[in-house]
C-alpha cells in the first residue's frame, strides 16, 4: 500500500512538473506554431502518458495560420515517415496512426477539411486504419463509399487484426440496421454465428432474421449446422426424416473464416444453451445425455450442469435431482469452505424439488446421511443446517 501511494505521488508530481513545463512553453518567445509542434512531438514521443499536462497549451486559441503551419510540418513528416530500426509492423503502424491523427486535427483547425478524407483513404491502405476512414465517410454522409471501404478493409485485414475487423463489422451492421435492410443485417449476424456459434450470436441472428421474416428457415439451418457442421445451402435438404429449407439470406461478401471443427460437432454446449433459453427440456436432456455418453473429451462445467438441472426440473425431476446430487457431492469432496457454499446452492435446489414432489422424508433422510458421513466438517454442517433454517449453534 505504501509503495502504491509513493508511486502515485511521484506520478502526480511528474504530471504537475510537465504541466508547468507546458505553461512555460505557452509563455515563451517561441512562435505559436513552433510551440504547437513542440507539444505534438512531445506527445508522439510519450510512451508513458506523461504529457497529460499538454491540455494547457491546446485549451488556448490558436490562429488558423498557426494550425496551417503545423499541418504542413506534420504532413511533411507523414509523407517521409519511415519505420525505426528493428521495429515491427504493429508498432510502426501505431506510430504512423498517431501522427496521422495529429495531421487530421491540424487540417480541421486550419479549414482544410477537403484534404482529410483523401488522407484517410491513403492511410487506410497504409496502416489498416479503415475504421477511422469509415467513420469520416459516414459523418460526411457518404454511406456508399463507407460501405465499400468497410468491405475492402474486412477482406484486406482478414484475421490479422481481429479487433479492427470486428469494429468494421459492427459499423456495417449498424448501417444495415439504420437503413432497415433486415435481410442484409441478418446475413451479417449469420456470418458471426457460423464463425462463433454461441447463444449470444444465435440470439442476435434470431432477432435480425425475425425482422426479415425468415427466422423459421434460418433457425432450421442454424441448428442443423450446430448438429453436423454442415453450412447452410441455397437448396432444400431432406435429412433424417426432416427438411432443411433453402437458406434465405443473401451473401455478405465478407464472410468470416470458419475454423475446421471436425471433432467439434455436434456443438452440445451451444445446443444445450439454446434449448435452455427456448425452454425445450426434451432437447436439453437429449444433448446432455449425448455429451455424457461420450467416452472421452470435454464435459460441461458445473455451472452449465446446474443450468441443465434447473431447466429440466419440471419435466424430469428425477434427472435434475441426480445431477444436483452429483454436483453437491463433488463440491463436498473438495473439503474447502467455498466449495461447501457452492454445494449448498445445489442442495437447496434439490430440497425445493423434493418438496414439490411431496418427498420431504426422502430429503431428510438424504441430508441426515450427509451429516453423518461428514460429521467432522463443521463448516459443511453449518451450510447443511442453514438449508432447513436450523440455528448454526446446534452444530457446534
Amino acid at each position: 500500500g505504501d509503495h502504491r501511494d509513493l508511486h502515485r505521488l511521484i506520478r502526480r508530481q511528474r504530471q504537475m512538473c510537465i504541466r508547468d513545463s507546458f505553461k512555460a512553453l505557452s509563455r515563451s518567445s517561441m512562435p505559436p506554431h513552433e510551440q504547437m509542434l513542440w507539444a505534438v512531438e512531445a506527445e508522439l514521443n510519450d510512451e508513458y502518458e506523461l504529457c497529460s499536462g499538454a491540455d494547457v497549451l491546446w485549451e488556448q486559441q490558436h490562429a488558423v495560420a498557426d494550425w496551417n503551419s503545423l499541418a504542413e510540418k506534420l504532413l511533411q513528416r507523414l509523407n517521409t515517415f519511415a519505420p525505426a530500426r528493428g521495429e515491427d509492423r504493429f508498432s510502426r503502424d501505431y506510430r504512423r496512426d498517431r501522427l496521422a491523427d495529429w495531421v487530421i486535427t491540424a487540417l480541421e483547425n486550419s479549414g482544410r477539411q477537403d484534404e482529410i478524407i483523401p488522407l484517410c483513404e491513403r492511410e487506410a491502405t497504409e496502416t489498416g486504419s479503415y475504421v477511422r476512414l469509415a467513420k469520416r465517410l459516414l459523418a460526411a454522409g457518404r454511406r456508399e463509399e463507407a460501405e465499400q471501404w468497410i468491405r475492402r478493409g474486412i477482406n484486406a485485414i482478414g484475421n490479422r487484426w481481429p479487433g479492427i475487423t470486428s469494429e468494421l463489422r459492427s459499423i456495417l451492421r449498424g448501417m444495415k440496421e439504420q437503413a432497415e435492410d433486415w435481410p442484409s443485417l441478418a446475413a451479417l449476424h449469420a456470418d458471426d454465428f457460423l464463425a462463433h456459434p454461441t447463444l449470444e450470436t444465435y440470439k442476435a441472428l434470431m432477432e435480425a432474421a425475425g425482422r426479415a421474416e425468415v427466422w423459421t428457415s434460418v433457425k432450421a439451418a442454424a441448428l442443423y449446422y450446430l448438429e453436423t457442421g454442415q453450412l447452410p445451402e441455397k437448396t432444400e435438404r431432406a435429412v433424417g426424416g426432416r427438411t432443411i429449407p433453402p437458406w434465405p439470406l443473401p451473401e455478405t461478401g465478407v464472410r468470416q473464416t470458419i475454423e475446421a471443427r471436425q471433432k467439434g460437432f455436434p456443438m452440445t454446449g451451444t445446443l444445450i444453451d439454446i434449448a435452455i433459453a427456448e425452454k425445450r427440456p426434451d432437447e436439453v436432456i437429449r444433448w446432455y445425455d449425448w455429451q455424457e455418453a461420450q467416452p472421452s473429451g470435454w464435459r460441461l462445467s458445473w455451472f452449465q450442469d446446474d443450468q441443465v438441472a434447473k431447466a429440466i426440473a419440471e419435466a424430469y425431476p428425477e434427472r435434475a435431482i441426480a445431477i444436483w446430487k452429483e454436483l453437491a457431492e463433488g463440491q463436498i469432496a473438495q473439503t474447502q469452505p467455498k466449495a461447501y457454499e457452492v454445494a449448498g446452492g445445489f442442495l437447496h435446489s434439490m430440497r425445493r424439488t423434493f418438496k414439490k414432489l411431496g418427498r420431504d422424508k426422502e430429503w431428510q433422510s438424504y441430508i441426515s446421511g450427509l451429516r453423518q458421513v461428514n460429521a467432522r466438517k463443521r463448516r459443511l454442517l453449518e451450510v447443511l443446517d442453514s438449508l432447513d433454517g436450523r440455528p448454526i449453534i446446534e452444530t457446534r
